[in-house]
């Protein structure tokens, strides 16, 4: 048991330091995405989809059967997963997107009424449809783990497979004993992270300083801290402005409220892959929770890992995704 006071006001301070210096960090890396995304054998394609009041920046790569990958955050972009994560394109046709109001893509107004997991949710169903797919399979990673669950407790048969990977807990207890967690490796960064903060380039965006302070932060996610330097964090100014506002918006209106979703995922009938890291933040025992509250689903917990495998370990990772996907397939899995 843990004191819910004490963990109130720890993860207060951690949603502060998320939005502050975290969401600002990640954004577009290259408005030239056609000149610099490739992979080994295709090009990657762009387009928008509509759903609703908001245009969703999508990048597709690869050929086979499809496969959504949905970012973390809140506020953040799917830059941040790439270009590493176009290793599943190998056998696959994979999409990436922005969500609304992060990254490319935008919201007619960035509001309480516009910026929901409902949306968040109804966006997904609308890039299912305007690909025309009978059903898709979902990698969410982080907070994409999480809207990855709520599509699937709404959708669930238009889902082939789930790849959970480092996700947000199903449950309140178990986001404030992420915040706890997360506490504890920064604090002694705070006064660090604050006189930064309080800087003029820091305020002006200086891009040597934002990228001192996310690797300093994205560092204490993982097992060897020297592999944040692999992650993809630029930005731009409009994208931080825009992805902290969501941000804010959907920890008030959906992460910062008592939720538990363990009832409706023993409900969920759908062949569901849980990979997260021992050292994670996000403490392990959430995962086991999802886990243990999926009918039929795989566990894996990846050893010397924290929240981006993807980096730390990339050759176990994704084996254990194409082992998942492609069962049985062994001239796929190396």
């Amino acid at each position: 048991m843990y004191n819910r006071k004490l963990s109130g006001i720890m993860l207060n301070k951690f949603i502060f330091y998320v939005v502050v210096f975290v969401t600002p960090l990640i954004g577009v890396t290259n408005t030239n995405v056609s000149g610099s995304c490739i992979t080994d054998s295709e090009s990657v394609k762009t387009t928008f989809v509509a759903s609703g009041d908001a245009r969703l920046f999508c990048r597709i790569v690869g050929k086979g059967e499809p496969l959504l990958v949905i970012h973390g955050g809140p506020g953040l972009s799917q830059d941040y997963l790439l270009p590493q994560m176009y290793e599943l394109a190998k056998h696959n046709l994979v999409i990436f997107y922005d969500q609304r109001g992060c990254g490319k893509s935008t919201v007619d107004d960035i509001n309480p009424n516009t910026v929901t997991i409902e949306s968040f949710v109804d966006d997904i169903e609308a890039i299912r449809k305007a690909f025309n797919f009978d059903k898709i399979s979902i990698l969410g990673h982080s907070w994409g783990g999480f809207l990855a669950l709520q599509y699937a407790i709404r959708y669930q048969e238009y889902i082939d497979k789930l790849i959970l990977s480092n996700s947000t807990p199903a449950t309140s207890e178990g986001y404030a004993l992420f915040g706890q967690e997360y506490m504890r490796r920064m604090n002694p960064y705070l006064d660090k992270l604050e006189k930064i903060r309080a800087s003029k380039e820091f305020r002006e965006g200086d891009p040597v300083v934002t990228e001192q302070v996310s690797h300093l932060i994205f560092s204490r996610y993982c097992y060897n801290p020297r592999k944040a330097a692999l992650l993809n964090v630029c930005m731009t100014s409009t994208a931080s402005l825009n992805g902290a506002r969501v941000s804010e918006i959907i920890r008030g209106n959906g992460l910062e409220q008592p939720f538990n979703l363990n009832d409706d995922l023993n409900g969920l009938k759908i062949p569901t892959l849980v990979l997260h890291g021992d050292t994670d933040s996000v403490p392990p025992i959430t995962a086991k929770n999802i886990h243990e509250n999926i009918p039929g689903s795989k566990y894996v917990l990846m050893k010397n890992c924290g929240h981006f495998p993807y980096v730390e370990d990339p050759t176990v990772y994704f084996r254990h995704i194409s082992e998942f996907l492609h069962p049985g397939c062994r001239s796929l899995i190396k």
